[in-house]
């Protein structure tokens, strides 16, 4: 079995679920409507061993108000990306969500194993975690609760995306409690501090202290 194999019946199985493929098996969307996507994606390591792979399931929710106005005032979503704009906005290793909240990937042996049988664990991943996940976390104060418990959340993107989830929830004196923190990196010269000057133009232009 190939690798490809694995991941055709991964777009199979997602696609059963109501998922659509993106650029490749290995991100999927769930339109929820009001701007809100569901969103998975699955990545594979070899570790040495020719004949397995290690595939790790993320879940999470992507929400156009707030990747849209980064992608405005920065010029990308993420720094360093060279202009590819897809992203969730709050995403996890769904490992994160389990009571162990650590990393999860699953074993799949290509020599023993059918492409159906090697991917059921990462779509039990899916049906059992993602969903739940997505379901709970799909409004801006959803966003607001998985942004504030950093659990398994890169802190770089919690930093551009946290206040905005805020400002967009309707709590202004909280976003710009969150925004300090932005605003402290530029005071100590972050490597970043274009890119966060722009980003505090944009957001005090469109959600200005009353």
């Amino acid at each position: 079995m190939r690798k490809s194999e694995v991941f055709a019946a991964v777009a199979g199985e997602m696609k059963s679920l109501g998922f659509k493929r993106r650029r490749s098996n290995y991100e999927y969307v769930l339109d929820l409507g009001n701007g809100f996507e569901g969103w998975c994606s699955f990545a594979d390591a070899a570790k040495g061993e020719k004949t397995v792979l290690w595939v790790a399931t993320f879940t999470g929710v992507r929400c156009v108000q707030v990747e849209d106005r980064i992608l405005e005032w920065c010029g990308d979503v993420v720094p360093g990306w060279d202009g590819r704009s897809y992203v969730a906005t709050v995403s996890m290793n769904v490992g994160y969500l389990t009571p162990q909240a650590q990393w999860l990937e699953h074993r799949v042996d290509l020599a023993e194993v059918s492409a159906e049988d090697a991917i059921q664990a990462n779509i039990s991943d899916v049906t059992d975690i993602g969903l739940g996940f997505i379901r709970e976390h799909t409004s801006y104060a959803g966003l607001v609760a998985a942004l504030e418990t950093g659990k398994g959340q890169m802190a770089d993107r919690r930093l551009e995306r946290l206040p905005l989830a805020l400002a967009l929830q309707g709590d202004i004196e909280g976003a710009y409690r969150e925004l300090a923190s932005m605003k402290q990196r530029v005071s100590d010269g972050s490597f970043l501090t274009p890119r966060y000057l722009r980003f505090i133009a944009g957001f005090e232009g469109e959600f200005p202290r009353t």
